[in-house]
């Protein structure tokens, strides 16, 4: 494979019972979930150590060299994190229908205007109704009346991704507190970001000179 000549089973026979079984469990939950994040929110806690990302952190190497054989990339973010897995032929690539894909990019607008306000996770604290107001209000992608139900599934979507992380109440609620977690930069780029706020101001621009040239 490329980048990998062979993997060291040693590593891996060394490995105690509970170790083996973690390992699998991490792998497992990598390929199906992509991310792995250094902090979780555990109810009335906050904010615990995620064994998943403490063990990448000490069988990096060892993770990284099995999931190649599968044709997997195991990479970091150390500053920001997390861990996250790519696929040459992005078999891991998350297909959004438009409205999930409008709720991905408010998601991201919000955690690039509140840089300010990270937190020491690297998350943005927001609630459903910010998103809603940008999706709706703003930019008008979604209806002014959107299907709740809709709006809970795809947060859920984006939450099983490990995109987001909620906090209190329930995605099907304005009122809904979550944090928009930092992986959300791999998610979208800023260079898709500045693209997607361009075409966005030339739309409004567009707009208004409908309205002038009406008027």
């Amino acid at each position: 494979m490329k980048g990998v000549t062979s993997l060291d089973i040693s590593a891996i026979e060394s490995f105690s019972s509970k170790e083996l079984e973690q390992f699998k469990s991490v792998c497992n939950y990598l390929l199906s979930h992509t991310f792995v994040v250094r902090t979780v929110h555990n109810g009335d806690k906050g904010r615990v150590n995620n064994p998943d990302y403490t063990f990448l952190s000490i069988h990096y190497e060892t993770v990284r060299e099995y999931l190649s054989l599968l044709d997997w990339d195991l990479r970091k973010d150390d500053f920001h994190g997390y861990f996250y897995v790519t696929n040459a032929d992005d078999a891991n690539r998350l297909v959004l229908n438009k409205n999930v894909t409008a709720m991905l990019l408010a998601l991201r607008m919000i955690y690039e205007e509140n840089q300010e306000r990270v937190g020491l996770e690297h998350d943005v604290i927001c609630t459903v109704r910010d998103v809603l107001d940008k999706t709706v209000t703003d930019y008008a992608i979604l209806p002014p009346r959107p299907n709740m139900d809709e709006v809970r599934r795809g947060f859920t979507l984006l939450e099983n991704h490990s995109i987001i992380q909620r906090l209190d109440g329930r995605f099907n609620m304005p009122s809904c507190v979550f944090a928009i977690l930092p992986t959300i930069l791999t998610v979208v780029s800023s260079e898709r970001l500045e693209a997607v706020a361009s075409m966005l101001r030339k739309e409004e621009d567009i707009e208004e000179t409908d309205e002038d040239t009406a008027g």
